[in-house]
């Protein structure tokens, strides 16, 4: 019954095992990024280091968008509209395929 009930709550409060993955996915990309900003900013790191994570995180993040699709492309327009003012320049870049 245990199990019945853990699929149930999967399928239906997690939207199914393939959100599931996506968020996964997701998740996979983002904490180890953000542990690699922290630990930057533990470390103050200078101007040249943190241009080029950022160069890196943009275009990662963008990829990652591009493949899980949905809320994560509508997610990286609000941040490349920098709402917020929450994310440097590189962020903002609009990307044409």
């Amino acid at each position: 019954m245990t199990i019945a009930g853990g699929i149930n709550y999967i399928r239906q409060e997690l939207g199914g095992l393939d959100d599931l993955h996506r968020a996964a996915s997701f998740y996979s990309f983002a904490i180890p990024k953000y542990v690699k900003y922290r630990y930057h900013m533990y470390l103050q790191s200078p101007d040249e280091v943190w241009h080029e994570l950022d160069r890196e995180s943009s275009a990662e993040g963008l990829q990652k968008a591009y493949e899980l699709e949905g809320f994560y492309v509508k997610s990286g327009q609000i941040v490349a509209a920098n709402l917020g003012n929450a994310f440097p320049q590189i962020w903002q870049v609009r990307d044409v395929r």
